[in-house]
């Protein structure tokens, strides 16, 4: 039985049992239609990290997935998604803020002063200041 054979079979067993256990689950808080994405959510994710898993444990040339694979493909999953959009922010602004400030600190050393660059070198300092803060205070 090939690995993504086992994958699938996997897969299936543990969303069976995951929906045997939302059929207990009291669905008082959420409507039929949340409670039907809750559970789309759910197997989505059950899913991937099953998937991750494997993966992991193929990084680490295991023969099977312990419980440290799951736990840093759970890690992995949780964390990976948004983080990386803003650490792509974080890096555009420290491109604006690196511009803006060079920008500045050339036409001082020149001593060519252009009100519209000015403008522009201080409008980039603080956008690209601001997508650090972002990127800092959502890590």
């Amino acid at each position: 039985m090939s690995i993504a054979s086992r994958s699938e079979s996997l897969d299936q067993d543990v969303l069976a049992r995951a929906d045997a256990r939302l059929r207990d689950v009291a669905t008082l808080p959420f409507s039929p239609a949340g409670f039907g994405l809750l559970k789309a959510c759910i197997v989505v994710y059950i899913t991937e990290l099953v998937g991750e898993s494997i993966e992991v444990s193929k990084r680490h040339k295991a023969d099977t997935v312990s419980p440290a694979h799951v736990e840093r493909a759970a890690e992995y999953l949780v964390s990976s998604t948004p983080r990386g959009i803003y650490r792509y922010l974080g890096m555009a602004g420290g491109v604006f803020l690196g511009a803006g400030l060079s920008n500045i600190f050339a036409v001082t050393v020149s001593g060519q002063y252009s009100g519209l660059g000015i403008a522009i070198s201080i409008a980039s300092g603080i956008a690209g200041a601001f997508l650090i803060a972002l990127h800092i205070a959502r890590d």
